[in-house]
């Protein structure tokens, strides 16, 4: 039996839950949400088939401007703001609490290993740490967002302006880059819609929402599908070296958002710019973006560039295509604000020194040790990958 709130939410009979850090058992509930996928709409289904010289001339003329944020789901025994674990592929709505789930009187208390795992990752990325710090509520609603607002950091993030050395594989056309970051910011993440096979409805796992996560964001250094791909390759081989993330694509615990624009060559103002998501892996996101640039090349070469607008895509692995999700919202939609129920962040120097000392050998410092020893790239690459 269930009850119809209003249309297209319904929730279902609760069902009893005990909670390993709780001694009363926690009535945790289902809930459907109708797919809003019957709204249909008109989109561009993606570039026409051109001939293949005529594409690669046309795009000789255009260059591409790729950033990239990254959410790296943190691997600490509890979430971020309370005492629930999380465990991938749990029971749906097991790992939770009157905290992660929004009920009014609930207050977080900020896990301390969230700090020292940013911190670690900063420093490895070369920032600049703020050594205060604070949070910020960042206002949307979405149906696994149980509050209504997700913790994150706005204006005072934990590090800024750091950078990121790899070698591009020889296969692919070899050299060495250094791509920007502009921040490291901590921040909780959201809920899971599991959806149905008829795409009729969606299911809210709330097992999720609450687990901390960094959000890197890079310069917008890139240029191709390649280097976007090896960038973020490069990223999850950090993580992992520093033990604060499996970095797992697959179970979501690194998930990359591209920035993508095209503009002439030679144009110093950026083109509009078009996030792509559900990129989950490094292939699958070379292609998303080269599909993406050649969309956005030939728009501008038959005189439509206006029809490229702000907006959020989805890579279709099936189709091989970009999709409308839907408009990117700006800054004022979120309606930033300091998290009143949080204090500020505070570390000291001796912190920071304590976690320097403590961080391992890094791809870059194995790579460069390894091209001492007298190795070819490829045995470089080989080694320190492994």
């Amino acid at each position: 039996m269930s009850l119809t709130l209003f249309k297209g939410i319904q929730f279902y009979a609760p069902k009893q839950y005990s909670f390993p850090y709780f001694a009363r058992k926690h009535v945790a509930s289902y809930c459907s949400v109708k797919n809003l996928q019957n709204q249909t709409e008109k989109q561009l289904q993606g570039p026409p088939k051109n001939n293949p010289k005529r594409l690669d001339n046309i795009l000789k003329d255009y260059e591409a401007i790729i950033g990239i944020e990254t959410h790296v789901q943190l691997s600490t025994h509890t979430k971020a703001f309370c005492s629930c674990p999380y465990t991938y592929g749990a029971i749906p709505n097991t790992n939770i609490c009157p905290v992660c789930v929004g009920l009014p009187g609930a207050l977080p208390v900020l896990n301390s290993k969230v700090i020292e795992s940013a911190v670690k990752v900063s420093l490895a990325l070369n920032c600049k740490l703020s050594m205060t710090s604070k949070f910020d509520r960042k206002q949307y609603f979405y149906p696994d967002l149980p509050k209504g607002y997700q913790i994150s950091q706005f204006d005072i993030p934990i590090a800024t302006g750091g950078y990121l050395d790899l070698d591009i594989p020889v296969e692919l056309g070899g050299g060495h880059r250094r791509f920007g970051i502009t921040r490291v910011h901590m921040e909780e993440d959201a809920g899971k819609l599991l959806h149905t096979g008829n795409k009729s409805y969606s299911q809210v796992d709330l097992n999720r929402a609450g687990v901390p996560l960094l959000e890197i964001v890079s310069e917008p250094d890139m240029r191709t599908g390649i280097e976007a791909a090896e960038y973020a390759s490069e990223l999850q081989r950090l993580v992992r070296y520093l033990g604060v993330s499996n970095g797992n694509m697959q179970e979501g615990s690194l998930r990359c958002d591209v920035n993508i624009s095209v503009r002439p060559i030679g144009q110093l103002e950026f083109g509009t710019k078009v996030e792509i998501k559900n990129l989950n892996s490094f292939s699958s996101m070379s292609r998303a973006i080269d599909f993406e640039i050649s969309r956005q090349v030939i728009l501008h070469d038959q005189g439509q560039g206006d029809q490229i607008v702000q907006e959020t895509r989805l890579w279709e692995e099936g189709g091989q295509k970009t999709i409308t999700m839907r408009k990117k919202e700006g800054l004022s939609d979120y309606r930033y604000f300091p998290e009143p129920d949080l204090p500020g962040v505070s570390i000291t120097d001796n912190y920071v020194d304590r976690i320097y000392k403590s961080l391992p050998e890094l791809p870059e410092m194995k790579r460069r040790r390894y091209e001492k020893m007298g190795l070819s790239m490829q045995d470089v690459l080989f080694l320190a990958n492994d």
